[in-house]
């Protein structure tokens, strides 16, 4: 599984959010775009931070591109990985009732 998405708005709310997700689920890759002064664990080697996203075929799985204010639930990170390995969607395609939105959960 893989999930694509740009950081933009508070660092303190990705690191709260998206950080124990990405801890959770070491089964996915997470693909950031983040301007230089964006701070991340280095100890997170599910986390690629400004790094092209080189696809190699079969193992790749799903991959899910989501704006970084929409964080998938864990219903929707099963409903990802039930996803075929070819399957590029967006959070619609996914659906919207497996993300919290950002403003909701603080």
């Amino acid at each position: 599984m893989v999930i694509i998405s740009t950081f933009v708005g508070d660092q303190k709310l990705f690191n709260r959010v998206w950080c124990p997700l990405m801890y959770k689920h070491q089964e996915c890759q997470f693909y950031i775009t983040a301007g230089p002064k964006f701070v991340y664990p280095k100890d997170l080697q599910n986390l690629h931070v400004n790094s092209g996203l080189h696809i190699t075929g079969q193992k790749d799985g799903p991959i899910l591109k989501c704006p970084i204010e929409l964080v998938p639930t864990y219903r929707g990170m099963i409903e990802l990985q039930s996803k075929p390995i070819g399957w590029i969607g967006k959070q619609d395609d996914l659906g919207i009732d497996f993300f919290y939105k950002l403003e909701q959960i603080f």
